[in-house]
């Protein structure tokens, strides 16, 4: 099977009236090739200051893309409910999901806007929820975790090592994972199916469920997981939570995280209240992160 290469590019743009509805989404084929036809099942939009998607901005289609042209979506809100709600210290995320085709593109002629018959990760959500011919069962802080070892080995290469490797876990239909919140692991393999996470307003706690969600992505080489955890961190970063991230981000090398954190600290307005909380006394476990601080503040000055 030969591979194939593509490249589509994503493009924001806004008008100069704060107040019309100029915000619109685009995405365009990036070749020169006349001959070059693409069809893509795609899901794009923003999302909010507290890191979830929004129904006004949100967008799923499959489109037929051609070497000159693309697809503008566009009248999708005012620039001031933009900066109002999508925006936090010059820090916007767009997510983009996109997944080429491999079939003739007439045989989607008559696929229309949410009636995509491409929805791989709503049925392996399905059949997660079902549980249906689940062959591995994780037990975590004494709870029950069933799961199907083809998708979680698919998805990481711990798991893999651990269920078609040569390790002792691989003839186990019962395995303990140990210094894991159940929580958290079920959390994980929910979006190892599904490649989402659910609507966490209850167990957020400031921030703190999805420092855990980093750890686990860490240890089981969840990199996606990683990187969304780590861009809804830098959205919600608060004075109670900065230190405990700052300190994941450097475990773990999330950069952008911990560039964040560092950022907020050093700021004048911030310093002065973080800097008296326990967790900032952690810090001197970490000399290097509290180097790093001094030297930003020496901006401020």
């Amino acid at each position: 099977m030969s591979s194939l290469l593509v490249k589509i590019f994503l493009f924001l743009s806004w008008g100069h009236d704060v107040n019309t509805k100029g915000i619109s989404l685009s995405l365009e084929l990036n070749t020169t090739s006349v001959s070059k036809i693409v069809t893509a099942d795609y899901e794009m939009g923003l999302l909010n200051k507290y890191g979830r998607p929004t129904a006004e901005s949100w967008i799923k289609s499959t489109d037929t893309f051609y070497w000159d042209g693309g697809f503008c979506h566009g009248n999708l809100m005012k620039r001031s409910d933009l900066e109002l709600n999508y925006i936090s210290d010059d820090f916007l995320i767009i997510f983009c999901s996109i997944s080429v085709i491999h079939k003739p593109h007439e045989m989607l002629q008559n696929c229309s806007i949410g009636a995509s018959p491409f929805c791989l990760t709503e049925n392996l959500g399905a059949l997660l929820e079902r549980q249906e011919e689940t062959d591995v069962t994780y037990k975590v802080e004494g709870e029950n975790i069933s799961a199907h070892r083809l998708v979680l080995a698919s998805r990481s290469t711990v798991f893999k090592a651990g269920l078609c490797g040569h390790m002792l876990e691989r003839n186990c239909k019962e395995i303990e994972i140990n210094e894991m919140n159940a929580l958290v692991f079920r959390v994980m393999i929910r979006f190892m199916y599904t490649d989402s996470l659910p609507d966490m307003d209850d167990l957020m706690s400031g921030g703190y469920f999805y420092q855990h969600l980093i750890a686990a992505a860490d240890r089981f080489q969840l990199e996606g997981l990683k990187i969304l955890c780590e861009a809804r961190l830098c959205m919600i970063v608060s004075v109670n939570t900065v230190v405990s991230s700052l300190v994941e981000a450097e475990r773990h090398k999330c950069d952008y995280l911990k560039k964040k954190c560092i950022e907020f600290i050093a700021k004048p307005e911030n310093f002065g209240s973080v800097s008296v909380t326990e967790e900032y006394a952690t810090l001197s476990s970490f000399p290097s992160l509290v180097e790093e601080i001094l030297g930003e503040r020496l901006k401020f000055e």
